[in-house]
């Protein structure tokens, strides 16, 4: 198992901090439900401004007298954390071009 925290898929270059993964479910072509989840990351690069990251900055782990802190800006950011959507224009886009045999 590798010590070397993910880059992150956003920008390919960041430590992933923290991974959050939400339930999701949404109706596909035949009207069915399907169930998955979304997941939303915190990365040192990209969400450099966030609290969260700044602690970890500074800090480089969660430490036992911070507990309180710690989970504080935790909480805040799972209120903020959201799962990105879809880009339905580029999802178009790239059905284009794969009908008109570009991918």
């Amino acid at each position: 198992m590798s010590s070397v925290p993910p880059a992150c898929p956003r920008c390919r270059t960041g430590e992933v901090l923290a991974v959050l993964r939400l339930p999701s479910t949404w109706t596909n072509a035949s009207g069915r439900p399907v169930r998955g989840h979304g997941e939303v990351l915190l990365c040192a690069r990209c969400d450099a401004g966030d609290p969260l990251v700044t602690y970890f900055a500074v800090h480089g782990t969660a430490r036992t007298e911070h507990a309180e802190l710690l989970a504080r800006l935790l909480h805040q950011w799972l209120g903020r954390a959201r799962p990105q959507t879809p880009d339905d224009d580029a999802l178009r886009a790239e059905t284009e071009a794969w009908h008109r045999g570009e991918l």
